[in-house]
């Protein structure tokens, strides 16, 4: 194995996991965010002091804000990201929605490799959300967005698309509610969920077959895709 080369010119390259480790893939992560002009640290420094931030426990189901923790351990790296586009090959005129997507990096990869499919990045922490949109301004990329947004919220429904990417993002009733959300949008049409992370997966293998059981599911060591 050796380390990833970063060139401005391919910064998100398409690259087996078996040539370089997940740290090599977070290090060249670290470089693409300060390529990109992310002040990603300082955000999360701010979030770490603010009261408007904590987890809300007086809410039916109790969201979690993940501050404190190193921003490479809350965002996929980058060539995972592409790789998993690359398993999907999304189409023109396709829809990939993320679902708690942080700063967005899907957003970034969607642009550049498949400027005809639309991106649409849901994340609670609106400064998260804030920085995101400011680096994606220097970018020509009309048919992505990012929204600050409670997937929590009763009233709130996920857009249909064809692809969603979870990763773990909170705790079971919460996870249960998007969950439920997609459930209703797969009865109208096909869509096919990536789950990142082991709790995310183990809830949907444990608790909603009309997932895990419809279709066999491809399974990697940090994600498995579900196609209902």
């Amino acid at each position: 194995m050796s380390a990833i080369e970063f060139t401005p010119q391919g910064p998100f390259p398409l690259i087996n996991d078996d040539e370089h480790s997940y740290q090599e893939a977070q290090e060249h992560s670290v470089v693409v965010d300060e390529w990109l002009g992310f002040k990603t640290a300082e955000i999360e420094h701010a979030l770490l002091s603010s009261q408007s931030y904590n987890v809300q426990a007086n809410k039916e189901i109790p969201v979690n804000f993940w501050r404190g923790l190193p921003v490479q351990a809350l965002q996929t790296p980058y060539t995972e990201i592409r790789h998993i586009l690359e398993l999907l090959k999304p189409t023109e005129g396709q829809h990939i929605v993320d679902l708690g997507c942080g700063y967005g990096r899907m957003a970034f990869v969607v642009g550049k490799h498949y400027p005809k499919v639309k991106f649409t990045g849901y994340e609670l922490v609106a400064e998260r959300v804030n920085e995101g949109c400011r680096i994606l301004k220097k970018f020509d990329y009309p048919l992505v967005a990012i929204k600050t947004q409670d997937l929590t919220d009763p009233q709130f429904v996920p857009v249909s698309a064809d692809y969603y990417f979870i990763f773990d993002f909170g705790s079971a009733p919460a996870v249960d509610k998007t969950l439920e959300d997609l459930k209703a949008i797969a009865k109208t049409r096909s869509i096919q969920v990536v789950a990142r992370g082991r709790y995310i997966r183990h809830r949907i293998f444990q608790s909603h077959p009309w997932l895990a059981e419809m279709n066999e599911p491809q399974v990697f060591d940090h994600f498995t895709i579900f196609k209902s």
